[in-house]
C-alpha cells in the first residue's frame, strides 16, 4: 500500500530524529498495535494528513507500507513495515492536492501551501483595498471567537500550525495582535462549507471576514496601533497606506 511521509530535507523525521534512506525497507520488531498514540512504529498518511507536519523547510515522500498497523485518525496511522520509495517533487505534490480538494470538506491544498501575503509582488492601493480595510477594521473584533467556535474540530489544529508556522516569522511585535486577527480571517477563507458563522450577524452564504481575505490575497496585511490602520506588503512590511481611526 502506498501512502505518503513528511521529513526533513535531509530524511531524518522531524520528530525523534530517526535516519531514513530510499529504498531500504524498515521493520520494526516490536510494533505497538494498542490505543497508544506515537508509540514503536512507522507513521505515514494519505494526503488529507500531510497538513499535520508539512512545513516549509520539509518533503514529502511516497512511501510502501504493510504488515500490522494501527490508525488513529487521518492524521496518524503506525505500519510494522515501511519503505521510503521517492521525494514527490512540490509541483507533483500540489496537484495531488488540487485534486484531493474536491473530496475535501475544506481547501486541503491551501492548507498545505498557504498564501503568503508579504511574499507576493507588491500591488498599488487601489479603492477597493481600501473599502476592504475600512470594512475589515469593523468587524477584526468578532473574528476569533468566531472562527474558533465554527471551525473547530478534527482537522482545525493541524491546519492552523501549518498556516502559522509558514507566515509567524513575517509578523512584529507592535503589530503582533492586529496581524494574529488577520491570520484568523485568512484561515476562515480555507472553510468555504461553512454558510453561518458564529458570533457574528451576516448573510448567510457569505463569509463576514471577506475584506481581510481579499487584502490578504492581493499581498496585503492589514495592522492597526490604536491610532491608525495601515496596509503593509512586500518582504520587508512595506506601509503602502494610512488611514486613522
Amino acid at each position: 500500500m502506498k501512502l505518503y511521509k513528511v521529513l526533513n530535507k535531509n530524511l531524518t523525521s522531524p520528530f525523534r530524529a530517526f535516519q531514513y534512506e530510499i529504498g531500504k525497507e524498515y521493520v520494526c520488531e516490536n510494533f505497538d498495535d494498542s490505543d497508544v498514540e506515537c508509540s514503536n512504529g512507522f507513521y505515514a498518511t494519505e494526503l488529507e494528513g500531510l497538513p499535520y507536519s508539512l512545513r516549509p523547510d520539509r518533503k514529502v515522500f511516497e512511501v510502501e507500507v504493510s504488515g500490522k498497523n494501527k490508525k488513529f485518525n487521518q492524521y496518524k496511522w503506525r505500519w510494522e513495515k515501511q519503505t521510503i520509495i521517492r521525494e514527490v517533487p512540490e509541483e507533483e505534490l500540489k496537484e495531488l492536492l488540487k485534486s484531493e480538494n474536491e473530496k475535501m470538506e475544506y481547501n486541503l491544498y491551501e492548507s498545505c501551501f498557504p498564501i503568503h501575503p508579504l511574499k507576493l509582488k507588491p500591488l498599488e492601493v487601489e479603492e477597493q483595498d481600501i473599502e476592504n480595510l475600512k470594512r475589515w477594521a469593523s468587524v477584526r473584533d468578532s473574528v476569533r471567537d468566531s472562527v474558533w467556535a465554527s471551525v473547530r474540530d478534527s482537522v482545525w489544529d493541524s491546519v492552523w500550525d501549518s498556516v502559522w508556522d509558514s507566515v509567524w516569522d513575517s509578523v512584529w511585535d507592535s503589530v503582533w495582535d492586529s496581524v494574529w486577527d488577520s491570520v484568523w480571517a485568512y484561515m476562515s477563507s480555507l472553510f468555504p462549507n461553512i454558510k453561518k458563522w458564529e458570533y457574528i450577524d451576516h448573510k448567510e452564504g457569505e463569509n463576514p471576514f471577506q475584506p481581510c481575505i481579499d487584502l490578504w490575497r492581493r499581498g496585503f496585511i492589514p495592522s492597526y496601533d490604536g491610532k491608525t490602520w495601515r496596509l503593509h506588503s512586500g518582504e520587508n512590511a512595506k506601509i503602502f497606506y494610512e488611514l486613522k481611526s
